[in-house]
């Protein structure tokens, strides 16, 4: 990935997550994560269905977490 993030690297990211297994989307969630951020940062305007990508893939890495905890 470039030193400067585009909305073409969110999307060709975002586009790699949605093929990918659950497992796969787990481990990419960060990356992922950190790319909007810095977008954001940068003053760019991240696509609201790359917004929704990011909130579902925190919510199945909290549902991971629940899911690996004891009873």
């Amino acid at each position: 990935m470039s030193e400067f993030p585009t909305c073409q690297n969110a999307e060709q990211l975002g586009a790699r997550i949605m093929r990918a297994s659950e497992d796969k989307r787990l481990l990419l969630q960060p990356e992922f994560n950190r790319l909007l951020t810095k977008l954001k940062a940068a003053g760019v305007r991240v696509p609201a269905h790359l917004r929704a990508l990011d909130d579902e893939l925190r919510d199945e890495m909290v549902e991971a977490r629940f899911d690996n905890m004891p009873v």
